[in-house]
């Protein structure tokens, strides 16, 4: 879809932009584009299209919860991205090595690292290797910067948010969209 391709343009645009360029707002551009239109709302929205429903309040509604936790989504996945085994996701993370414009980074950079802090991120972020002493340091930062709670308090609040968005749902079952949480919420791979 076109709201797709829009989400990875401002993703590719990234490896020409400078670090400071990587705030919360393009990061969340970027995963409401690339990934939560496409991944979450557009199939409920072909399924609601599908049994006839017609209420465009009802697919605002929908939308409004399925963009939220694509979001949240995202956000999980580049954690886990850092902090998860290569046995735990299937792969091993590669965000910091391809200068990702990530979770984890965006809030890292903006919101708690003082200016040596950036200074070592501007220089070693998107510029070393996988398993290399530069990424296990930036990692180690995260960690020092307490990232791991903060994306803990994320989560929650994230699911928080989205539960309170029940009551807008008047047609849909809501067991469509838990059935989409209950296989996110604190997912480990």
């Amino acid at each position: 879809t076109f709201q797709t391709e829009l989400g990875q343009l401002l993703d590719l645009r990234c490896e020409h932009v400078q670090l400071e360029e990587f705030t919360k707002q393009r990061w969340e551009l970027i995963v409401k584009y690339k990934t939560a239109f496409y991944s979450f709302y557009l199939p409920v929205a072909l399924a609601m299209t599908l049994a006839g429903i017609n209420d465009r309040t009802e697919y605002n509604a929908a939308r409004d919860i399925l963009i939220h936790m694509g979001i949240y989504f995202q956000a999980q996945d580049d954690y886990l991205d850092a902090f998860g085994s290569p046995e735990q996701i299937g792969k091993i993370g590669t965000d910091i090595q391809d200068k990702k414009c990530g979770w984890l980074f965006v809030h890292a950079f903006h919101d708690f690292c003082d200016e040596k802090q950036k200074d070592f991120l501007r220089k070693h972020y998107g510029n070393c290797k996988v398993l290399s002493d530069d990424e296990k340091k930036i990692k180690a930062l995260y960690t020092d910067l307490n990232l791991p709670k903060f994306y803990q308090d994320y989560e929650q609040a994230s699911y928080d948010k989205i539960m309170a968005l029940k009551p807008t749902i008047k047609q849909v079952p809501w067991s469509v969209f838990e059935a989409f949480l209950f296989k996110i919420y604190k997912r480990q791979k």
